[in-house]
């Protein structure tokens, strides 16, 4: 009998263990910079990625997305212009996606702490970032905050005024695929 229970198990166990596959329902995705010591707000829109995550097991976690760099708005269509079209800000046309993946997920004091590859242009760097994953049922929220320093993605040049601290946050809305939530 016990050979059939450790059989049952060993077969069980990889089905049982697997991380969920989440859709991603909406999403919220903005930046803070200081110009001249006033804070200038933009988002981001457009997002597409792939989250598989199990909040007991966050080491078999894979996170992977990315941003539609042209959708970039900070409510001022002179700024937005300027930042989409200059080759030492964002080159829309040359790099129309903002990327990130996830390399090391796991569990913090706070909810979770993720090291991610962040692709801008063409330079990517690995960043950490904490977040938290709150499930309730069938759907989840996934919300981090992290402060970049855009020098190094040779990011803004060497803009008067412009502070080295860009502030990101997202916050992403996920339902569990219907063939999981069975």
């Amino acid at each position: 009998m016990t050979k059939y229970l450790l059989l049952a198990a060993c077969i069980m166990a990889p089905i049982l263990l697997k991380a969920q596959t989440w859709n991603v329902q909406s999403t919220s995705i903005s930046f803070q910079v200081s110009m001249f010591g006033a804070d200038v707000d933009g988002t981001f829109k457009g997002f597409k990625g792939t989250i598989v995550f199990d909040i007991l097991r966050p080491e078999t976690a894979s996170i992977s997305g990315s941003v539609d760099a042209a959708t970039l708005s900070t409510n001022n269509s002179l700024r937005d212009r300027h930042l989409k079209e200059k080759d030492q800000f964002f080159e829309v046309s040359k790099y129309p996606k903002i990327a990130m993946r996830s390399t090391k997920i796991e569990k913090a004091p706070a909810g979770y702490t993720g090291t991610f590859d962040l692709t801008l242009k063409t330079v990517t760097k690995s960043v950490m970032i904490p977040f938290t994953f709150t499930k309730t049922g069938a759907n989840a929220v996934m919300r981090g905050t992290v402060d970049i320093n855009r020098k190094d993605w040779k990011f803004g040049g060497n803009t008067l005024g412009m502070s080295d601290k860009v502030k990101l946050d997202f916050e992403l809305d996920l339902s569990a695929r219907v063939s999981e939530n069975k």
